[in-house]
């Protein structure tokens, strides 16, 4: 896809400065930043020219749903040792969840539509939409600083171009998805159905 815009977003406490993104723009260029409104002006500058955007935030995205009792908030399948419900992993979902439904409401105000969420490649890389995934940095992987991590990611989705789901690092069948219930509340989506649908998750 040559006209595929990537950003990615390592969430964390913007007072303290723990926020950072990355990008590589449709035309080659790598850009990364510490500012959450940068980086939404960013992404409104790239489809304003026509880019595809695809979003990644570095958060848990959704959560499993389990039947059993005693796995109800286990680690997601391939998450090893980095569960979305231990200290780090609810930390970094609640204050994810906040900051992605910001960064879409903010696109509503700079763009003169309201985007539209997928959360499927092939039907993203064939309507007007924007792909939104999720990224999971590992500790082995992180680089100096968010922006770098941010970075990371992106390189990693680019990296799996162009059979993304072969790639994807997370696999639960049943799930309520966060990153869904933000698209509906910022407009992004109307259907009810995006609640139970899995996004894309690439792992460094």
């Amino acid at each position: 896809m040559k006209n595929l815009s990537i950003f990615c977003a390592d969430v964390g406490s913007i007072k303290a400065k723990n926020f950072g993104w990355a990008a590589t723009l449709s035309n080659g260029q790598e850009e990364t930043g510490d500012d959450i409104t940068i980086f939404s002006k960013r992404i409104a500058e790239e489809i304003k020219k026509g880019s595809k955007v695809a979003i990644g935030f570095e958060c848990p995205l959704f959560v499993p749903m389990r039947n059993d009792h005693f796995k109800v908030n286990s680690a997601r399948a391939g998450e090893g040792n980095r569960s979305w419900s231990a200290g780090a992993g609810t930390g970094a979902l609640a204050t994810g969840l906040v900051e992605v439904l910001w960064v879409m409401n903010s696109l509503n105000k700079l763009l003169s539509v309201t985007p539209k969420s997928e959360f499927n490649w092939d039907k993203f890389k064939n309507n007007n939409s924007i792909f939104l995934w999720e990224a999971f940095v590992t500790s082995k992987a992180k680089g100096t600083g968010h922006s770098e991590d941010a970075l990371i990611a992106v390189k990693i989705f680019k990296k799996a171009l162009p059979d993304l789901w072969s790639k994807n690092a997370i696999q639960e069948e049943h799930v309520l998805s966060l990153v869904g219930a933000a698209a509906l509340r910022a407009g992004w989506s109307e259907n009810i159905g995006v609640l139970s649908e899995q996004c894309l998750v690439l792992k460094a």
